[in-house]
């Protein structure tokens, strides 16, 4: 989504705004893609609002667009020689700025009022990266991935994609610059050159995408150089549009797929979890054919059915205001489910959405987007550039100050942790275990810093592995020591993702306590399986697990303790053991290595933090512990169990007979909906220690 392409408030084509344009250039101008572009912003709200967060398509549509809308200006003023990378910047950001300016200041307004706290600190970072157009880095290291709209939702997350053009937007110039001046150099034509080097980029990336998409595809979806290949398509077809002509007789029916293609996009495939893989030609292809099947000059004086229908009111009167109706909808329908307290809009809310999105895009092309056009066409290009520079510093700064001493506030909060637990205030587990009453204490971790409440394991670098661009396939396995005994009595392997990494704080007091040596061998996302089995998680967790036999035959464990169980999600899911980690314990048990398996413990459809966060630890934040975690137990049941398997229950430490709570003895169970507390954990310490004695003693024994 870009205002490159939008229409001056006089309505004025992308080509006439730009000057008037060469005759290869002239060529090259679609009339269509303006009503393509306000088909393709429609159904990226539809689907937004009434789809129930799939992808459309139609953003893929914009960066297409974007590419050759900018290639064309810029090529046409670099053949002249009058390319001026800063004027150009003026004229793009100057349109770009202002509007999304406005929109990050109310969403800041609407955070305060609809969002629970302990998401404020992330929001910050990210509205001052979406000021500054580097978002889409930021969902990155933040670890986001794209989602449907729910109350857990970053409210600037669209904006992804006008960082990817902003940054598009800031390099092209220089590109073609630079391209130019050496083919003046070598003395050829910049146009053939340029075409080289934006091809060579082009396949680069769509390579580069494919690779990523397949290892990391939530870090694909946000990355610039895995989409620069649809910005790059449409470059192209600028390019190459200059000398290749689709034959008249072929354009109508290219055009009309084309079409379809785009509109039928969301529809068939659920580009949230492909895209930018290959599967995202098929809106980039239908962009292309629209472009290279459109009627070209000769439909500006007898219009083709496809002109007439792209040319539909409705449709530019969409298409002139794109830009803010874009960045208008989701802020508004994410404070609507913070609001309601909802993970879906329904009919009649997604109505009252649109309606003051539409008014709120409408008022701001006709104030915010006009008179900072009329700025420019008073001041000046570079004037423009200044302008919009200071009005991001505007926005930027004071988010960036907030976000800076929200940050030292809850380091302070973390800092408190250190508390000793469990204690006469903060019973934690012992609540359910012993029957420990609390006194009245405030919730322990604070929910604004509770997703940060990890074991420091988890957190050390070079003790866990991560996936996708983090661990390339030929990475070797991490081992961590957590207690290192001059004499170690026993040695405990831990093996596995997250939910065994959360139970290392309650590991490592036993182990302190019994002169354990106790290592931990983690990845994210990878529990221990046979590698000869279908490995399940992603692609690196296969050659983890090829490689993780060698790194357990030379630690040697006494025991090794592995996730047992995966509960899901919805209601009536069916716990299970995976057919990778069976195989794999029936291993272990062949060389005399038991297994202490942990059942896997409640995941909730919201996150129960931002539960509390909002209605305190009384409010109605749990889940009934018979949706996920029924009876009997599958370690207990599950055919081909070695008999050396010891299989560890925690569940009477988490929850009551009937409910899983958000909050127990005043300490927050969980840091997030499906991970438990560091806190919490080391107060579960007690009752897995009364497990261990009594199931493994061996354990023990001198």
């Amino acid at each position: 989504m870009t205002t490159l392409s939008r229409p001056s408030p006089r309505h004025v084509s992308p080509a006439a705004a730009e000057g008037a344009p060469s005759a290869s250039a002239r060529s090259s101008w679609v009339p269509e893609l303006h009503g393509l572009r306000g088909l393709a912003l429609a159904l990226v709200v539809m689907f937004h609002l009434f789809g129930h967060g799939r992808v459309s398509g139609g953003v893929d549509v914009f960066l297409v667009v974007s590419g050759y809308l900018a290639t064309a200006t810029l090529l046409r003023r670099a053949e002249r020689r009058a390319l001026d990378p800063v004027a150009y910047w003026g004229r793009t950001f100057v349109r770009l700025a202002p509007p999304a300016l406005v929109v990050l200041a109310a969403t800041t307004l609407l955070m305060v009022l609809t969002a629970p706290q302990n998401t404020w600190l992330q929001t910050l970072r990210e509205i001052f990266a979406t000021a500054t157009y580097w978002v889409n880095w930021e969902m990155i290291s933040g670890q986001l991935a794209y989602g449907a709209a729910g109350p857990g939702t970053s409210p600037v997350q669209h904006f992804w994609s006008l960082s990817v053009q902003a940054q598009f937007f800031l390099a092209w110039p220089l590109v073609i610059l630079l391209t130019a001046w050496v083919a003046r150099r070598a003395r050829v034509a910049a146009g053939p050159a340029l075409t080289v080097v934006t091809a060579v980029a082009t396949v680069w990336s769509f390579v580069f995408a494919a690779q990523l998409a397949a290892a990391d595809q939530a870090v694909a979806y946000f990355h610039s150089g895995a989409r620069f290949w649809e910005l790059g398509a449409g470059a192209l077809a600028f390019l190459l549009g200059r000398w290749v002509r689709v034959p008249d007789a072929v354009r109508p029916a290219l055009a009309w797929t084309g079409l379809a293609l785009v509109v039928a996009c969301g529809f068939v495939l659920d580009g949230g979890s492909l895209f930018p893989g290959p599967l995202a030609l098929w809106p980039v292809l239908g962009t292309l054919f629209v472009m290279f099947g459109s009627g070209g000059d000769r439909a500006a004086t007898t219009p083709t059915p496809l002109m007439r229908f792209l040319g539909w009111r409705p449709l530019t009167w969409v298409a002139d205001r794109s830009y803010s109706l874009y960045i208008w909808h989701w802020p508004l329908l994410i404070a609507y489910l913070n609001l309601r307290d909802r993970d879906q809009v329904g009919i009649r809310g997604a109505v009252v959405i649109l309606a003051v999105a539409v008014l709120l895009a409408w008022l701001t092309d006709l104030t915010v987007a006009r008179g900072a056009q009329a700025f420019r066409d008073r001041r000046g290009d570079r004037p423009a550039l200044v302008a919009a520079v200071l009005a991001i510093a505007l926005v930027a700064v004071p988010t960036g100050l907030w976000a800076n001493a929200t940050e030292r506030q809850q380091a302070a909060e973390l800092a408190a942790l250190d508390a000793p637990v469990p204690s006469e205030r903060y019973p934690g587990a012992l609540a359910l275990t012993q029957g420990a009453t609390p006194r009245d204490a405030a919730v322990r971790p604070n929910p604004v810093v509770a997703a940060e409440d990890l074991p420091q394991s988890q957190v050390q670098p070079g003790c866990v592995q991560g996936h996708g661009r983090e661990m390339p396939n030929d990475i070797d396995v991490l081992t961590c020591d957590i207690t290192t005994p001059e004499t170690p009595t026993r040695t405990v392997a831990m093996v596995g993702a997250s939910h065994i990494m959360q139970w290392v704080p309650a590991f490592e007091r036993i182990a302190e306590e019994n002169g354990w040596h106790l290592v931990l061998v983690a990845k994210q996302g990878c529990r221990m399986q046979d590698p000869a089995t279908e490995v399940q998680g992603f692609p690196s967790c296969r050659p983890w697990n090829e490689s993780l036999v060698g790194v357990l035959d030379g630690i040697a464990p006494d025991a090794v303790v592995v996730d047992g169980t995966e509960t899901g999600v919805a209601a009536g899911t069916a716990e299970r053991i995976l057919p990778g980690q069976l195989a794999a314990w029936q291993k272990l048990d062949a060389k005399g290595v038991p297994v202490l398996a942990l059942r896997d413990n409640m995941r909730f459809e919201t996150n129960p933090v931002d539960c509390v966060a909002e209605h305190g630890a009384d409010g109605d934040c749990g889940r009934a512990r018979a949706d996920l975690l029924g009876a009997p137990d599958p370690l207990t049941t599950t055919a081909g169990i070695p008999d050396s398997l010891v299989p560890l229950d925690l569940t009477d430490a988490l929850c009551t007979a009937d409910e899983c709570p958000a909050v127990v003895g005043n300490v927050l169970v969980y840091r997030d909906d499906d991970h438990i507390s560091a806190t919490y954990v080391r107060t579960v310490a007690p009752y897995l220690d009364t497990l261990l004695h009594r199931d493994a003693p061996w354990l023990f024994a001198g």
